[in-house]
């Protein structure tokens, strides 16, 4: 039975705008053996952030079966307001479904996807800004430099095929060694990893904005990205080639740019917390305060038309040709 009448219908909602969203999956389901530390790890993570963004983004913490205390603590900070939506799972749905599940049920054309051991560190939003702004064909951008990760960049490489003939330049002229260096050590690489990098060369667009990036952090616009994204569930918890399958191959097949920064405005802190490194960042982020602009309505140039002239396997065999040439 129902009785009276519903007072939403034809109410006109005012839903509150904004043009970006930063969306973290967490996966902690208890203290014990890798997952000790990752929860303070995760706190920090989620401090760093709300420090360093402005009115123009919105926030999604996605808990996959996580312990009770670490939903607790999302609860809270949905509670507070500091982040908008709180969403549990009571099974581990896999990163990947998480993610794309929360992309689809977005507004926001322009999404973060971010883990939970990542600190953002001040300027991170306004550069990610500045790059979409800048190169009108950029569509995957990471704030963390990656030079020579060209992995499921064939869209990116082959449009500037040229450049690494011709336009080379060197890693240590574009790149601090000390960011390359804190993130190879926080994936267990040692030093001799990151020298020999740096004694290598980059291919750039724009204002040294390099080629290639990774997926640890990065920003994509949503709609080009979701027209090639699997409609079918992962079966994979994390990593196993899913990234690839759900994110990596459907923005190569958009045609748009995959770019990172030449100066690391994110670091990864990885599954145990080096206290005193995290607290000397937190503290140099106190009365940061990110300037007002949004995303919406910055350039775009559609690379769909032009990258669908070439079939994407085809793509792949001219990108390894050229490696193989030593092209690039």
């Amino acid at each position: 039975m129902r009785i009276g009448k519903n007072p939403n219908i034809h109410k006109q909602l005012e839903l509150a705008e904004a043009s970006h969203r930063v969306i973290i999956p967490v996966y902690i389901p208890n203290s014990e053996g890798y997952f000790e530390g990752a929860f303070e790890v995760f706190k920090v993570c989620l401090q760093s952030l709300l420090q360093t963004i402005n009115q123009d983004t919105k926030i999604s913490i996605i808990s996959n079966a996580s312990s009770l205390e670490v939903n607790q603590y999302i609860q809270e900070m949905f509670d507070v307001g500091s982040i908008d939506r709180a969403i549990f799972n009571m099974d581990n749905v896999g990163k990947m479904n998480a993610i794309v599940a929360e992309t689809r049920a977005s507004f926001e054309e322009f999404i973060t996807y971010a883990d939970a051991d990542v600190f953002f560190d001040k300027g991170w939003l306004q550069q990610t800004y500045q790059i979409f702004k800048e190169v009108k064909k950029a569509g995957f951008v990471s704030m963390n430099p990656t030079p020579n990760n060209l992995t499921m960049a064939h869209s990116t490489v082959l449009a500037n095929i040229f450049k690494f003939k011709r336009f080379r330049k060197k890693t240590s002229d574009v790149c601090s060694y000390d960011d390359l260096l804190h993130f190879h050590k926080s994936i267990g690489r040692d030093e001799t990893f990151t020298q020999n990098m740096y004694k290598g060369h980059v291919v750039c667009v724009g204002n040294n904005y390099i080629i290639g990036a990774g997926h640890f952090c990065c920003t994509v616009r949503k709609t080009p990205t979701l027209r090639y994204t699997p409609v079918y569930k992962s079966t994979i918890g994390v990593s196993g080639g899913s990234e690839n399958k759900y994110l990596d191959v459907p923005f190569d097949k958009t045609g748009l740019w995959r770019l990172s920064s030449p100066k690391a405005y994110v670091w990864h802190m990885g599954n145990v917390l080096d206290t005193k490194w995290a607290s000397d960042k937190l503290s140099a982020l106190e009365g940061f305060k990110e300037n007002s602009f949004t995303f919406g309505g910055l350039p775009y140039k559609d690379g769909a038309f032009m990258s669908s002239a070439i079939p994407y396997k085809i793509k792949g065999k001219l990108v390894s040709l050229a490696k193989k040439l030593k092209w690039v």
